[in-house]
C-alpha cells in the first residue's frame, strides 16, 4: 500500500477528505476510497484516527467490508481483542467477500492457530470464484508469509500457475527471505528489479536481504536506491541505518533513525534503533531516552512491541548497574499478556549475572530450563548470556548438552560452541563446528565469529583461514 500512499491519486484524495474535514464538511467518496484513507492513516499509526474514518465509512456503507476488516485487524493487532475482531468479521454483508475470508483467517493466525487458518481456507476455496481464484491464491500465501509461516505461504503459493507475474515472483522472494534461503530471495528481487528498476521495494527488500547477510555496503547502496526513487521509503531508512550501525557508523544511522520517525512518529521502530545506537556508544541518557519514547507510542499504538522494549530498557540499566530498575523493567514484562516466563527469566538471570549476583542468576537459568522443559531455544539464550558475561566453560558445557536434532533445528548454535571452543583452546572442535556455521548460517558466523577473522573477510572464507594458520609451525 505504501507506494499508493505516495502516488498522486491518493495524495489529492487525501487533501480533499482533509480539506472538507477542516471545513465541518462532508465529501462524497465510495467505500473503497474511504477504507484507503483509514487505511493510510492506520499506517501512519494513528489507529484512533484510522477507527474513526472507518466508522464514517460505515455510517453511510452499513456492512461494507473494507472498514469493517481494518477494524478488526486493529481489534486484533492493536488491542489484542480476537473476540472483537470476530464480532467486528461477522457484520460483514457479503459472506463471499475475499476479504470476509481472510480477516476470519488471520484471527485463527493471530491466535496461534495457523493450521485451522489452513483447513478454513481450503474450505473456502471452493467458494470462490474462477475470476477470483488466482488473486485468493495469492493473496492466502501472502497472508502466511506475512505471519512468517513460509511453508504454509510455499503450499498456496506452489497452487498458482502465475509464475511469471511479479506478485508470485515478490512473495516467492518474500517465502525464501523467511526460510532464511537469503541467496535465492536476493537473485529473485535482482531479476524483479531489472524488469522495475523504479520500484522502491524491491529495492528496500534486497536491502533487507542483504542485512540478513551482512553485506553491509551492499545493503546501504540498495536502501539508498530506494530513497532516491521514494525519499519517504522509511523501511530502506531503517535498514539503512541498521547497517550503518553494524559498521559502528554511528552518527548517519543516528540520522536514518531521525529521518525514519519524522515519517513514521507513531512508529517505535526509529526510537527503538536510535536508543540502540546511543547505547552501542555508551551514551546511556540519551539511549534510555529514545527507549522510552518508544515505549510512549508502544504504549498508545502498538502493545505487541512493549516486551521487546522493555526487554532493552532491562538491558540498558543493566548495563549501568542500576538492577532495582532493570528488575522493574522485567516485572512490567511478566504482565504482559504475550509474556514467555521463562524467555523473561533468562533475561533476569542476565542481569543478576552482568551485576554479579551469580547465586540469584543460575537460579534464574535453571528455573527458565526446567519450567521449559529444557528448550532448546531457552538452553540456547542462557548459553549466550553466559558467554556474554564471561563463563565460558559453561556456556560451552551447556551448548554440549544440546542433541545432534537440536543443531538441525538451531543451527546457529554452531557458531557459539566454535567461539566457546575457541576460547577454551578445544582446536579439533572449534574448527568442526566452524566449518558447520559457515556453511549452515553464514550471517550468524559473521556476526559471531567475525572478530577472529581479518575485517572484509567472508564467512566462506574463515575455515580455510582458520585451518591454514592452525597448521603454520
Amino acid at each position: 500500500m505504501q507506494g499508493y500512499f505516495e502516488s498522486k491519486e491518493f495524495k489529492q484524495l487525501l487533501q480533499s477528505y482533509e480539506e472538507a474535514e477542516q471545513r465541518g464538511e462532508h465529501i462524497f467518496l465510495d467505500s473503497e476510497q474511504l477504507t484507503d484513507i483509514a487505511e493510510y492513516y492506520h499506517w501512519m499509526g494513528d489507529s484512533d484516527k484510522a477507527v474513526e474514518v472507518a466508522d464514517y465509512a460505515l455510517s453511510i456503507y452499513e456492512g461494507a467490508a473494507g472498514p469493517l476488516v481494518l477494524k478488526a485487524r486493529i481489534a486484533l493487532l492493536k488491542d489484542n481483542s480476537p473476540e472483537e475482531a470476530r464480532q467486528l468479521a461477522e457484520q460483514i454483508d457479503d459472506k463471499l467477500d475475499l476479504d470476509y475470508f481472510y480477516i476470519n483467517a488471520e484471527i485463527l493466525i493471530a491466535v496461534n492457530r495457523p493450521e485451522e487458518a489452513d483447513d478454513y481456507l481450503e474450505e473456502c476455496e471452493e467458494q470462490v470464484s474462477d475470476a477470483d481464484y488466482p488473486d485468493y491464491l495469492l493473496d492466502v500465501a501472502t497472508l502466511f508469509v506475512d505471519y512468517e509461516l513460509p511453508a504454509l505461504a510455499r503450499k498456496w503459493l506452489e497452487k498458482s500457475e502465475e509464475e511469471t507475474f511479479a506478485d508470485y515472483r515478490e512473495t516467492l522472494g518474500r517465502i525464501c527471505y523467511f526460510e532464511k534461503d537469503y541467496t535465492q530471495c536476493e537473485q529473485i528481487f535482482e531479476r524483479l528489479i531489472d524488469d522495475s528498476p523504479y520500484n522502491a521495494y524491491y529495492w528496500e527488500m534486497l536491502a533487507c536481504c542483504q542485512l540478513a547477510m551482512w553485506h553491509l555496503d551492499d545493503a546501504i547502496t540498495s536502501s539508498e536506491y530506494a530513497t532516491a526513487i521514494n525519499p519517504y521509503s522509511e523501511s530502506a531508512l531503517l535498514y539503512k541505518g541498521q547497517a550503518l550501525m553494524r559498521l559502528k557508523s554511528y552518527e548517519p544511522a543516528l540520522e536514518c533513525f531521525e529521518q525514519y520517525s519524522k515519517i513514521r512518529p507513531c512508529n517505535v521502530d526509529g526510537y527503538l534503533n536510535a536508543g540502540l545506537c546511543f547505547l552501542a556508544q555508551e551514551r546511556s541518557a540519551e539511549g534510555l531516552a529514545q527507549l522510552r519514547k518508544a515505549e510512549v507510542k508502544a504504549l498508545r499504538h502498538c502493545k505487541e512491541r512493549l516486551w521487546e522494549i522493555y526487554q532493552e530498557e532491562a538491558f540498558a540499566y543493566s548495563q549501568v548497574a542500576d538492577v532495582d530498575r532493570a528488575l522493574r523493567y522485567l516485572n512490567q514484562m511478566d504482565h504482559l499478556s504475550d509474556n514467555d516466563a521463562n524467555e523473561t527469566m533468562v533475561v533476569r538471570g542476565h542481569v543478576y549475572l552482568e551485576n554479579g549476583a551469580q547465586a540469584k542468576a543460575h537460579e534464574c537459568f535453571r528455573a527458565a530450563i526446567e519450567n521449559s522443559g529444557f528448550s532448546p531455544s531457552i538452553m540456547m539464550r542462557v548459553a549466550v548470556s553466559l558467554y556474554d558475561n564471561d563463563h565460558i566453560q559453561a556456556a560451552y558445557n551447556l551448548l554440549s548438552a544440546l542433541r545432534p536434532e537440536d543443531f538441525e533445528t538451531m543451527p546457529q548454535t554452531h557458531a557459539y560452541l566454535a567461539i566457546c571452543a575457541h576460547d577454551l583452546d578445544k582446536p579439533d572442535e572449534y574448527l568442526c563446528h566452524l566449518k558447520a556455521a559457515t556453511e549452515q548460517v553464514p550471517s550468524v558466523a559473521r556476526m559471531v565469529l567475525g572478530p577472529l577473522f581479518p575485517e572484509g573477510m567472508e564467512p566462506s572464507e574463515f575455515y580455510d583461514y582458520a585451518l591454514k594458520n592452525q597448521e603454520q609451525p
